[in-house]
């Protein structure tokens, strides 16, 4: 297949990732999205796929694509989060770069990755007062996923409150979105700060995609570190 110039271990044996998987791919094209289904045809340095086809034309992506990645594995439901490092030749193989970690989505709705980003703003939303300014939150966001995340700050806030927030996330881009606080938790003895564990109600798929390339980078840094 010319996938790879020399074999090397599958990482993720464990996991289910070998040849003959089916993979679902979700990619991004704008704000819409792609789902399209394909085979891996081997795990080594890289993951060797079949291009994707589209009616009955093949569908490659472009060198750097981003994807959601998800498989069934001894009745589990398994993601991982990549990108598309190039293709062979002949144009029949796309390769994918290995990604950090695989989940289990049945262990964790969202993968939540440790962080300490300072957003550009957090601040209440209120309804029927959009004459007046947004009351700020001084925050730092301890961890993230794709679904939420979790707000270390000393301001007070209840269940079911309505945020906004606006991040810049480091090497990957911007992010705009609304969160709906899920749970408080009061500081601990200590520390003079609460947790406010966040769920996206309002966030755009381009932006989705930003929080999945930070966190892509981000573990693979970690794991280079030996912290994953």
């Amino acid at each position: 297949m010319g996938a790879s110039p020399s074999q090397r271990k599958n990482p993720f044996m464990a996991q289910g990732l070998l040849p003959g998987i089916t993979l679902r791919l979700d990619v991004s094209s704008g704000e819409a999205g792609e789902t399209h289904v394909t085979r891996v045809e081997e795990v080594d340095g890289r993951i060797a796929i079949l291009v994707p086809m589209r009616g009955l034309r093949p569908r490659p992506f472009a060198t750097g694509t981003l994807v959601h990645a998800h498989y069934i594995h001894q009745q589990k439901r398994w993601m991982f989060i990549t990108e598309v490092e190039g293709h062979s030749d002949d144009g029949m193989f796309e390769f994918l770069r290995l990604p950090a970690a695989i989940e289990s989505t049945e262990r964790r709705r969202n993968f939540r990755l440790p962080s300490a980003i300072r957003p550009e703003s957090i601040y209440r939303l209120v309804v029927d007062a959009e004459t007046e300014d947004p009351e700020l939150i001084e925050g730092t966001v301890v961890d993230l996923s794709e679904g939420g995340c979790c707000i270390s700050t000393r301001s007070l806030a209840i269940p079911g409150e309505r945020l906004g927030l606006h991040a810049i996330l480091p090497e990957a881009g911007e992010i705009h979105a609304r969160l709906r606080v899920n749970i408080v938790r009061d500081p601990q003895p200590g520390n003079r700060n609460r947790r406010l564990h966040c769920e996206f109600t309002d966030i755009s798929r381009a932006h989705r995609d930003v929080i999945a390339r930070y966190m892509m980078r981000r573990q693979l840094e970690m794991r280079r570190r030996g912290q994953l």
